[in-house]
């Protein structure tokens, strides 16, 4: 975790899958909310060599018409998407300086980028293969995690 401190992405409640993930082998984007503090959550970016944890607050209203996730480019319908805000790594971020964006809502754009058809609600991006929605996911992930990490 690179913009928070040890003792709050301890206390953070998330899944055991979450926790128990091979770190070295993540090549997948991971987002969950905590199940204890919901305006709370983490998102896993693999990277060059180690992921990226970063931990993320959420507004606590969704949006509240159809939207697109910044991140892996699914439209959902209403309440599928709510703007996330994540402090800067280091003494910015303790200052108070953020970086947002709006994600699904549900933080689970891996699965939404494997989706193969549109359904009422969830609509992956038009044209491309599974496999190009997730490398994009994997790619803006990886431009976000820079923002916090080094602006």
């Amino acid at each position: 975790m690179v913009n928070c401190t040890k003792g709050e992405a301890g206390r953070m409640a998330l899944p055991a899958h979450v926790r128990e993930l091979d770190l070295d082998a993540l090549d997948d984007v991971v987002g969950r909310r905590d199940a204890k503090a919901p305006d709370k959550a983490v998102l896993l970016v693999p990277g060059e060599g180690e992921p990226v944890g970063i931990a993320l607050r959420a507004t606590t209203n969704a949006v509240g018409s159809a939207a697109m996730c910044a991140l892996c480019r699914t439209t959902h319908g209403p309440g599928g998407t709510a703007l996330f805000a994540a402090p800067r790594k280091g003494a910015r971020g303790r200052g108070g300086d953020t970086v947002g964006t709006y994600v699904c809502a549900d933080l689970a754009c891996a699965e939404h980028v494997r989706i193969e058809k549109a359904t009422a609600t969830l609509r992956p991006a038009p044209g491309l293969t599974v496999d190009e929605r997730r490398a994009g996911l994997r790619i803006r992930a990886q431009a976000f995690a820079a923002e916090v990490v080094d602006p």
